[in-house]
């Protein structure tokens, strides 16, 4: 009883202090206790629930039938340094020279399997697992409209992306070759949720003088929110070179998700009275509502489609006795097929006077695309699991992360400053039955400086200036009970 309390406390003070961090581009390394005690290094062994992901067929290795829960407790704090400027010389509305930090925020994310060993082609092992593979949730405010435009009810959440990949996944896995090979493989049903809101100053589409400085941007705030599905497979298998040593091999494949939902528009429009005065603009004239600082509301329905990336895995793990295991993963994830989000916005309500042809051809009505030009990226691990005494299991290991990132494309909307290190560690306690067990980590990421500022073909920012830097921490903990 004293053990049960003593880990009760553990995983309430890790839960309200720890935090996690995600793999290159945004994969989500929240995923089993005891891999990521042993950092991430546990295609090769993954005799838990989590082999659904790190390697199916590791479910054939499992002897009894099992149930298992985990939570991800996540914090990235972040850190920019806006340098826009139109021009090289003109103030854009970023709080350029400020050290801004994106919103506070701590998500818990829960995942979780069960497997039941079936009298199926022999006897085969069959789970269904809950994953979330990929995550992105980023929240800036950075921006606040220039003098001359209506600021009135700008929202905080100005650059948001927040975007969830959860996998429902069927894993069957069976030994062969006197049970020396194993090979499992998943299906997947994945459900992707997308928030996402930005800040795009337009081109301001009137002719001089209402165009010219300071009205020659239109800020428009958008968010569009919606969800879709997708289809993922994930293969493995797992070796027995010798009594000691054992090899692994794992291939995921490409999901595409179909994400709709609706899209809400502001768009702040100037205030610019004496023109007003100057040239006897009347409300209903199209010039009268580019001066008068309105703001214009235009809902639309949106559709866009997220390419996630295929991924390889090969790995090792060595018993050194009966207490020490050590294992060594390398990953090559396929991120050069993510391409970002290209909206398709339709069905538009809230367009002024079809006769005012600039507001809605050049400006309500046009499309956006956030893209991204990523490389494909490497990943090694390595980790140890050492069972210390009949009820204690003590886990380390550690990363490289190589980043996808190219310096073609940097927004603070996908958060990767560069290659990282990472360092993990983790107990696990046994129970009779029960698995009670917590993992914690850090990755510091290295400061980025992004000098140059480019442009999208619609003259959205596509690379944002200004100075970046970045920790991340994370905390899993997990329960299990064999049966």
């Amino acid at each position: 009883m004293g053990i049960l309390r003593y880990s009760a406390f553990l995983f309430l003070m890790l839960m309200l202090t720890a935090s996690l961090a995600s793999g290159g581009g945004f994969t989500f390394d929240g995923i089993g206790v005891k891999a990521r005690g042993m950092g991430g290094a546990f295609r090769a062994v993954a005799d838990d629930w989590s082999a659904a992901y790190y390697n199916p067929a590791g479910y054939a290795r499992i002897q009894d039938n099992y149930i298992a829960a985990n939570l991800a407790a996540m914090h990235n704090r972040y850190w920019t340094k806006p340098n826009i400027y139109w021009g090289d010389q003109y103030e854009s509305g970023f709080f350029n020279g400020q050290d801004i930090a994106n919103h506070h925020e701590i998500l818990n994310i829960p995942q979780g399997g069960i497997l039941a060993r079936l009298p199926v082609w022999g006897e085969t092992v069959f789970g269904f697992s809950i994953i979330q593979s990929f995550d992105q949730n980023l929240n800036w405010e950075l921006y606040q409209n220039l003098p001359g435009y209506n600021s009135q009810d700008y929202p905080d959440r100005q650059f948001h992306n927040n975007l969830d990949a959860v996998e429902f996944q069927l894993t069957a896995a069976r030994n062969f070759l006197d049970d020396k090979l194993s090979l499992g493989v998943g299906l997947a049903l994945v459900r992707g949720d997308l928030y996402f809101t930005d800040v795009v100053l337009r081109r301001n589409p009137m002719p001089s003088p209402i165009s010219d400085r300071p009205y020659e941007k239109i800020p428009q705030w958008y968010r569009s929110d919606g969800n879709g599905w997708g289809l993922g497979v994930r293969a493995g298998l797992l070796y027995d070179l010798t009594e000691k040593l054992s090899g692994a091999f794992v291939v995921s494949g490409p999901t595409s998700l179909n994400i709709t939902g609706e899209t809400e528009s502001r768009f702040y429009m100037p205030f610019n009275p004496s023109a007003i005065q100057n040239y006897g603009y009347r409300p209903g004239d199209e010039e009268y509502l580019f001066s008068a600082g309105e703001i214009v509301m235009v809902k639309s329905d949106f559709e866009t489609d997220i390419d996630l990336p295929a991924s390889i895995a090969g790995a090792i793990s060595y018993k050194v006795n009966d207490k020490l295991t050590v294992a060594v993963d390398a990953e090559m994830t396929f991120w050069s097929s993510f391409k970002g989000y290209d909206f398709t916005f339709t069905k538009f309500e809230g367009l002024k006077d079809p006769s005012f042809v600039n507001a809605n051809d050049s400006l309500y009505s046009r499309q956006h695309a956030l893209p991204v030009v990523w490389d494909d990226a490497f990943r090694v691990m390595a980790g140890t699991n050492y069972r210390a005494l009949r009820f204690l299991e003590i886990r380390a290991g550690f990363g490289y992360d190589q980043s996808p990132v190219t310096n073609e494309t940097f927004t603070p909307y996908f958060f990767d400053l560069g290659d990282k290190l990472s360092v993990n560690f983790g107990f696990g306690f046994e129970v009779n039955q029960w698995n009670l067990d917590f993992a914690i980590g850090y990755t510091k990421q290295d400061d980025l400086s992004v000098s140059e500022m480019t442009f999208n073909d619609d003259g959205t920012l596509k690379n944002m200036a200004g100075d970046y830097r970045g920790t991340n921490y994370q905390t899993v903990l997990g329960i299990s009970y064999r049966f």
